[in-house]
């Protein structure tokens, strides 16, 4: 299949993938530290293992799986596994200063999901990987009755503004949040009305 031609399930990642979620995140944090598109995550403190299982215990946690085939990759046992190639959190947590913007949509935050350490593995980029992700988390969303998406992202992150652009998300300016792991920042505030 020619690059860019695959297509993700994206689907609610179950518990019992737990350890393929870790191994994806710390496989992130490996391959982009230290590269234009840094995230700053670190092992052990964000995502923390804690959070992440939180978050698949809690069917929060978002995968877009690539068909082992696409991948040429087979488990121990033989048999063709699906890859973790892309994921994201959805909850409705948004960092201290997400009252602050002037949304699009006045709703409660059980109504919201917040975006959260969104992810493609660095072998799968330039494939519309993000895209797929992003709008089946949106599809996804809806099926569960939310009314917006809303993220913050770093302001210099051109790539990934671009794909939240390119999703329908609207640019609602730059904003000062508190994240634990860096202190006051400013970042860039998006939302998808759904």
């Amino acid at each position: 299949m020619k690059k860019g031609a695959a297509m993700l399930e994206v689907r609610v990642a179950r518990p019992d993938e737990f350890d393929a979620v870790l191994a994806f995140y710390t496989t992130m944090i490996d391959e982009m530290q230290g590269t234009d598109f840094d995230v700053q995550w670190q092992h052990g403190v964000h995502p923390s293992p804690a959070f992440l299982r939180e978050s698949l215990e809690a069917a929060q946690l978002i995968v877009g799986l690539l068909p082992a085939e696409e991948v040429e990759v087979v488990s121990e046992g033989g048999e063709s596994e699906p890859i973790i190639a892309s994921a994201m959190v959805v909850n409705h947590e948004g960092a201290p200063g997400y009252n602050a913007v002037p949304w699009a949509v006045d709703a409660a935050p059980e109504q919201v999901g917040v975006l959260h350490v969104v992810a493609t593995l660095p072998a799968f980029h330039g494939r519309g990987f993000g895209r797929q992700l992003v709008n089946g988390a949106a599809d996804i969303a809806r099926a569960q009755g939310l009314v917006a998406l809303r993220l913050d992202t770093f302001p210099h992150n051109v790539r990934g503004r671009g794909l939240y652009e390119s999703c329908g998300f609207s640019d609602r300016g730059e904003w000062a949040v508190h994240y634990p792991a860096l202190g006051d920042i400013q970042v860039a505030m998006y939302e998808l009305v759904l």
